[in-house]
């Protein structure tokens, strides 16, 4: 669960890293740091389960070990870099054609525009029959190969519409693998620091209402070390889609980092939100977990949610702070409820069984 002091939630997870760096044992480098901060803040799932995999068996965090998550950390962001940096070069070469077409069909119409000035100079002077009978071959002639460049020009343009839309897909579905958490399918940290971020911006400017709420799974550490950590990826999974399931189509929920997710809601009230959280909360203790590798079953979690609506003069650091402390409360009263920030509303009526 994020912290409720003043410390930001990136100083935190670089604290926790230098922490658990020491406690194995691990060189304090710049690339072993960029690993474990990875670990700490959930944002690469691969380097989570490798080295949960690793805490789990005892094994030590050696040189050859720490090499292969350094290079997975790198290999994630090479591919995405890789995939951009192609894409905007196919882009603009595509766009290069699309000029060189547009160039050469111009240079076609001034060419034609130039032969219809002399034909048009000819007519005006005294021209015989038989000089007139090549002026209209000249006409037919200029006005066929123009058909034909026009013709040509469609047809290009219509294929070079089609490549472009392709690589504007490719570049927007690059753009969201790297916004997705990829162990739940929801927004990550990073698209839910520039969503808040824009959300606050927009609700300032038109005086709308807007909520955030930080939510936060109950007993989770417990319950990896008792069933694995793969039975915990997959309460992560039912919660990334309670989340999802759940929200209307101008919400985000996210997963803030570890077992502790997120929704900012725009144009929501205070009561609205502590429904849906509420909504939430339920939908996720009444799902009964089953681990798929053995049938065993795994019983029940539940959450604890907090909730904060947005002040004129909000920053995202402020809003989080609120939510985070309300968050907070719930956990200190008991867990599985929804506490407000504003203690003047109150959550609906909840159990906490």
């Amino acid at each position: 669960m994020a912290s409720t002091s003043n410390t930001s939630p990136a100083l935190e997870f670089g604290l926790k890293a230098m922490q658990m760096m020491g406690d194995h044992g691990v060189e304090p480098t710049p690339a072993a740091y960029g690993v474990w901060y990875a670990y700490v803040s959930g944002e690469n799932p691969e380097i989570n389960e490798k080295i949960n995999a690793q805490l789990e068996t005892g094994q030590s965090f050696d040189s050859p070990f720490m090499f292969e998550m350094e290079s997975l950390l790198n290999g994630a962001e090479e591919q995405l870099t890789g995939t951009t940096l192609e894409t905007g070069e196919q882009l603009s070469g595509k766009m290069d054609n699309v000029i060189e077409l547009i160039a050469s069909v111009s240079g076609d119409t001034n060419r034609f525009g130039k032969s219809m000035q002399g034909v048009s100079d000819a007519l005006t002077s005294e021209i015989s029959a038989a000089d007139l009978g090549q002026v209209v071959e000249t006409i037919v002639a200029a006005t066929k190969q123009m058909e034909t460049r026009s013709r040509e020009l469609e047809e290009k343009l219509t294929e070079s519409k089609g490549e472009v839309e392709e690589l504007r897909g490719n570049l927007a579905k690059a753009r969201n693998e790297a916004l997705t958490d990829q162990l739940t399918g929801i927004a990550n940290r990073k698209a839910f620091d520039e969503v808040l971020l824009a959300s606050i911006a927009s609700t300032s400017q038109d005086g709308s209402e807007m909520c955030l709420a930080m939510a936060d799974i109950d007993f989770f550490k417990k319950f990896n070390d008792s069933f694995g950590h793969q039975a915990g990826d997959q309460v992560l999974r039912l919660v990334g889609r309670c989340l999802s399931n759940n929200v209307k189509g101008q919400d985000t929920p996210a997963r803030y980092g570890g077992e502790e997710f997120a929704m900012i809601l725009p144009n929501t009230t205070m009561v609205d939100a502590l429904k849906l959280s509420n909504q939430i909360r339920e939908t996720v203790k009444s799902r009964e977990l089953v681990k798929k590798s053995t049938g065993q079953n795994l019983g029940r979690v539940t959450m604890s949610l907090g909730v904060a609506q947005f002040e004129m003069g909000d920053t995202p650091e402020s809003m989080i702070a609120r939510a985070d402390a309300a968050l907070y409360q719930a956990k200190e009263q008991g867990r599985n409820r929804v506490v407000a920030a504003d203690s003047s509303v109150v959550a609906p009526a909840q159990a906490t069984a």
